[in-house]
């Protein structure tokens, strides 16, 4: 039976945010807690054009029918065809177009001038998952399943593809999302895609590959071995056996015959870039550090981005630490667009995009990093659960960003973590730690982490000055004297200390000492009402003592 005209087969998916601390607060000591805040982010080219210093201004309103499709589909039909005109025009632009940027500009607009079509959204989002832009991406392939749910509504104006183009597209789509919750390691998530794919085309090879990967990450070995003999039966020189063979015995743990798999696997071109990333991060865990350089090469070798001046290259420093003291490793990272995560090393992007949310000021660029930090660390996480470093990395951007809850999550599991693989407890974790559960007002708890804190790391001031706020609760004025001091040693510069420690003083009387070290606090934050308040509070109650009246 005739559906219509022949039937446009959708674009193939080739792969692919104490007491005191910061001028300004209100400062209480003795009294009340401070909880602080803070605002809250050789395939490639070696360097990067200015014009790649800042991800796509485009706009994406929320990918809802009711928001993008329906008013399209009001228009009337000499304006809709106008709009597809301008839709195809843009998407042949985007295919001669060398820059990653002005192609995913150029997707763009086609996607939002003929939204209801699946195919402009598909090759929207294999763009954005080349430039490693997941958030956009997922923008994207939303679009593209409102799409494919409007191509059964009776009179829409793409059901004259027919129903074989509506089978494919909505197939495409399913296997879009399955790769792309592949990549977030969201493996529950791309397990529904790959079988609603498989639902689509029982037995089709795309889906049984994807879903092979999906399950051997999922530890189900009996379902891995059925789909890897299916795929062979279908195809005895298909290359995706030994990769989910590989990842399902990485699951096991069984590192080195996983690594086995690797030496012999010779990746097929559609999805070499996702096993060559694969096998990077298999000898980074075994320490094959030639192996996984070289392998990180040939997947940024095999991407859409290879030779492109939006992505490049870097050698940095991994999450994890040297032995014996030593630097940590640097291992490759491809970034693409300035930010973003393409392929190579995803500990040493985790650690890059940590270090860059730390340095950057309050504003967009600080909260980008800050999710950027958060989606990579929780990728490790999901890859290799009870990862110390991961939740390390988590949980000090969750502490300085104000989510206290979760920070204490996951840096409590992440101190778990680093004793359970028998690792030296980390001096940064236990310092947040223990400032988080001051703040909670938990001293017992507080004060073990940041004794522990500053045992670990002497020349921390920060945790130091947390450790005199737990003894100054605690009664303890001579241990709250030596913690300020110790504080105030390290970072002269820092006004808390002082302004803690002369807070102590105050409240003992000793008004002289309190007068010295409330007047350096208030030179070190001129703007700070408090101090100036509790300064002047302090000369007052001097000249009452002078003038023999009684204290107060």
């Amino acid at each position: 039976m005739n559906d219509g005209p022949q039937p446009r087969r959708p674009r193939a998916m080739s792969w692919r945010a104490m007491f005191w601390r910061a001028p300004g607060a209100q400062v209480y000591l003795l009294l009340a807690m401070l909880v602080g805040t803070a605002a809250v982010c050789g395939g490639c080219a070696g360097t990067a054009a200015r014009v790649c210093a800042q991800a796509p201004d485009v706009l994406f309103a929320a990918i809802d029918d009711s928001l993008v499709i329906d008013p399209f589909l009001k228009l009337d039909p000499a304006t809709q065809a106008a709009r597809r005109a301008r839709a195809d025009d843009a998407a042949r632009a985007a295919g001669r177009e060398s820059a990653a940027l002005d192609r995913l500009r150029l997707l763009a607009e086609a996607a939002l001038a003929a939204p209801d079509d699946p195919d402009h959204w598909l090759a929207l989002a294999e763009a954005r998952r080349a430039a490693g832009d997941r958030l956009h991406t997922a923008s994207a392939l939303e679009g593209a399943a409102a799409a494919v749910r409007r191509l059964n509504d009776p009179g829409a104006p793409l059901a004259a593809r027919g129903a074989t183009y509506r089978r494919e597209a909505a197939l495409a789509t399913a296997l879009a999302r399955a790769w792309y919750h592949y990549d977030r390691a969201d493996w529950d998530e791309a397990d529904r895609w790959a079988l609603l794919a498989l639902q689509l085309e029982p037995s089709g090879p795309a889906g049984l590959k994807v879903r092979g990967l999906i399950q051997a990450r999922m530890g189900q070995t009996s379902r891995v071995m059925q789909i890897s003999e299916e795929l062979q039966r279908q195809d005895l020189f298909n290359t995706y056996g030994r990769w989910i063979e590989a990842a399902n015995d990485e699951t096991q743990d069984r590192l080195r015959g996983a690594l086995n798999y690797y030496l012999a696997q010779r990746p097929s071109p559609e999805h070499a870039l996702e096993c060559f990333r694969d096998m990077g991060e298999l000898a980074e865990r075994v320490a094959e550090w030639t192996l996984a350089a070289h392998w990180y090469e040939q997947s940024a070798a095999s991407g859409p981005l290879a030779g492109d001046p939006c992505c490049r290259r870097l050698l940095l420093p991994r999450l994890e630490s040297g032995e014996n003291g030593q630097p940590a490793r640097e291992v490759p990272v491809w970034l693409g667009l300035e930010h973003l995560y393409v392929t190579g090393s995803l500990s040493a992007y985790a650690r890059y995009a940590w270090e860059q949310f730390s340095a950057a000021v309050p504003g967009p660029e600080r909260d980008l990093w800050a999710g950027l930090a958060v989606e990579a660390a929780g990728i490790r996480q999901r890859r290799l659960p009870g990862d110390p470093w991961s939740l390390r990395v988590r949980g000090l951007v969750f502490a300085a960003s104000g989510r206290d809850d979760q920070a204490r999550d996951d840096l409590r599991a992440a101190s778990e973590a680093f004793a359970k693989a028998g690792l030296p407890a980390d001096a940064r974790t236990e310092a947040e730690l223990g400032r988080l559960l001051l703040e909670r007002q938990d001293l017992p708890a507080a004060g073990l982490r940041l004794a522990r804190a500053v045992e670990l790391d002497p020349n921390a001031a920060a945790p130091w000055c947390h450790l005199g706020a737990v003894r100054a609760r605690n009664g303890d004025e001579t241990g709250a004297l030596t913690a300020f001091t110790r504080a105030i040693e390290l970072a002269p510069g820092d006004p808390t200390a002082w302004y803690n420690r002369g807070l102590l003083h105050m409240q003992a009387h000793r008004l002289d000492e309190a007068e010295r070290d409330l007047g350096h606090a208030a030179t070190l934050a001129p703007d700070n009402a408090g101090i100036a308040r509790l300064l002047q509070e302090v000369r007052v109650a001097k000249g009452r003592v002078r003038d023999g009246a009684p204290k107060r």
